[in-house]
């Protein structure tokens, strides 16, 4: 879903570019960065985070955002080349190969995705096997996501368990969980890895 203009001007902001390269910096130390050629964002808004990867790592990053407007506004910011891609994607009908990516990047985004559970099946398909999920965002508990949920129709209501199942029932084992103070409804942050032996 498309974010309002009070969103962006949230979002895009310069220090929470800041604040999610930290967390993804973070998250590359506890992996086999050597390992990660391929990667995949999504929700990529103005780009940062991709071009930091792309730049520091020399990784092949595709950023893809729903909003046609974030993407624009990408690549105003960030010169695209080999390493650097931005493009328009809904993340519950990815237009990528099965078995793309060596890492996909979801940070503040699946809040946003009306049709999450199917964003994680995109997310498991589009990951080879070995490869890594770096999830960060907020999640709701029960009593407030069953209280919202008849009003909520453009955002995705999840509790972090509802999250964590659907990820491991599609083949992915978490490798680290950290519950962050941030804001009214706690943040979490997860890596997950599909197995070698998934397809």
């Amino acid at each position: 879903m498309a974010m309002t203009r009070i969103e962006k001007r949230f979002v895009n902001r310069d220090r929470k570019a800041e604040r999610n390269i930290e967390k993804v910096s973070q998250c590359l130390e506890k992996l086999d960065s050597q390992k990660i050629h391929q990667v995949l964002e999504i929700g990529c808004g103005t780009g940062a985070v991709s071009a930091y990867l792309a730049s520091n790592y020399q990784m092949k990053v595709y950023g893809t955002d729903f909003d046609p407007e974030q993407i624009e506004l990408a690549k105003k910011l960030f010169l695209e080349d080999d390493h650097l891609h931005f493009l328009v994607e809904d993340a519950s009908n990815l237009n990528f190969e099965l078995l793309s990516f060596d890492l996909v990047l979801s940070q503040n985004v699946f809040h946003h995705i009306p049709a999450w559970e199917t964003a994680v099946k995109e997310i498991v398909r589009v990951l080879r096997p070995g490869g890594y999920l770096i999830w960060l965002d907020l999640a709701f508990p029960r009593l407030i996501k069953d209280i919202l949920q008849p009003f909520v129709k453009n955002y995705a209501l999840y509790t972090m368990d509802e999250v964590q199942n659907s990820f491991m029932k599609n083949g992915l084992t978490q490798l680290f969980y950290e519950r962050l103070a941030h804001g009214p409804f706690p943040h979490y942050q997860i890596i997950f890895q599909k197995s070698e032996n998934e397809s």
